[in-house]
């Protein structure tokens, strides 16, 4: 690897952060170079890195949303998502029922069955 995923992030992220910007053109430039470097295989992990700079500097969160089904989670969460939040949703079927909501990879809200059958059978 020529440079470090997080030197091709940082410089990714702060490109795009700049006002007016072409989107569309400044990622194909940035493939094109990662191609040239022969640092393709990393592209997913630079995203990931870019994306996260990305959401620190605007204030925005990653939300991930785990539930048993699929459903449409993005109207419960309303008052909780600003623009600009990134939602992912994931189906995890030993929830059983309910959800978890972890933001930012860190903070966790577990309103799932699961956790409270696991408390239940835990108390004395």
């Amino acid at each position: 690897m020529k440079h470090s995923a997080k030197k091709y992030a940082k410089a990714l992220a702060d490109t795009l952060s700049e006002k007016k910007v072409d989107e569309s053109k400044i990622s194909a430039n940035f493939l094109k170079l990662l191609e040239r470097n022969r640092d393709t295989k990393y592209a997913d992990e630079i995203i990931l890195l870019a994306e996260d700079l990305l959401l620190k500097k605007t204030g925005n969160k990653r939300i991930v949303l785990e539930t048993a089904r699929a459903m449409n989670n993005r109207e419960a969460l309303g008052a909780f998502v600003k623009k600009g939040d990134i939602v992912e949703e994931k189906l995890n079927s030993n929830i059983i029922a309910g959800v978890k909501i972890i933001v930012d990879g860190q903070k966790q809200l577990d309103f799932s069955l699961q956790n409270k059958l696991q408390k239940v059978f835990k108390l004395p």
